[in-house]
């Protein structure tokens, strides 16, 4: 068997207007353990996704994640993903609306960390056809998306460890499958139950990839995850 690669992603959210206390929990449960343990970790690489919502209130409570995921971007250990900046469902805005909602994050990124954003999270991983063309005018080369999509075109789940590339008059945007199964059993099952999942659907692959991105709310704020 080839050697199996993974990608890692987390998304942090919370919507406006949510209660103070549920983004305080968030914060001292998940996102703040979370980034603690991934630089005691410097070995371990992921993406990294913080929806402009959010940032928006840790700016004014909680500093303290940008200097976490500052260090984590100077030592190369961390990828931010850009994305509409308030989490909108971009399908359904004017498309003006939507290319400003992707631009002001990726220079809301540059600003703070210093980042050339390459990948984009996609609020609630809504898809059209229709947005290849969008992200590649708002510079987006690579979006993770859920594996639902490839398999309601016709795609086998054995098909999915590799990426894909969707073309628009703009260029390329390359879509990486998130594997729902993964998303199931990390983390909550056995860490055995992940890599007997990827061994079992990488057979006969060459160089396979499985790719797991999900909200980072269930590395703690999630019951019984905390512990």
């Amino acid at each position: 068997m080839s050697k199996i690669f993974f990608a890692f992603g987390i998304h942090n959210h919370q919507p406006v207007g949510n209660v103070p206390s549920v983004f305080e929990l968030a914060y001292r449960t998940a996102y703040k353990p979370f980034l603690e343990t991934a630089l005691e970790h410097p070995h371990i690489k992921f993406s990294f996704h913080t929806s402009g919502c959010l940032i928006e209130w840790l700016e004014r409570n909680q500093p303290e994640y940008f200097e976490l995921v500052g260090k984590l971007v100077e030592r190369g250990q961390v990828e931010l993903l850009g994305g509409g900046f308030y989490e909108p469902i971009l399908p359904v805005l004017p498309r003006e609306d939507a290319l400003e909602q992707l631009r002001r994050m990726s220079v809301y990124l540059k600003r703070r960390f210093g980042v050339n954003v390459r990948g984009a999270w996609l609020p609630e991983r809504v898809w059209e056809p229709q947005l290849a063309d969008l992200l590649a005018e708002a510079g987006i080369e690579y979006i993770p998306l859920d594996d639902d999509h490839f398999l309601a075109a016709g795609h086998r789940l054995r098909e999915l460890n590799h990426y894909f590339l969707t073309e628009s008059g703009r260029g390329p945007v390359a879509l990486f499958p998130i594997h729902k199964k993964l998303r199931y059993t990390i983390p909550f099952k056995e860490p055995i139950d992940t890599i007997s999942y990827m061994r079992e659907y990488a057979e006969g692959a060459s160089q396979p990839l499985f790719v797991m991105a999900d909200d980072g709310e269930k590395f703690g704020l999630w019951p019984k995850t905390h512990e």
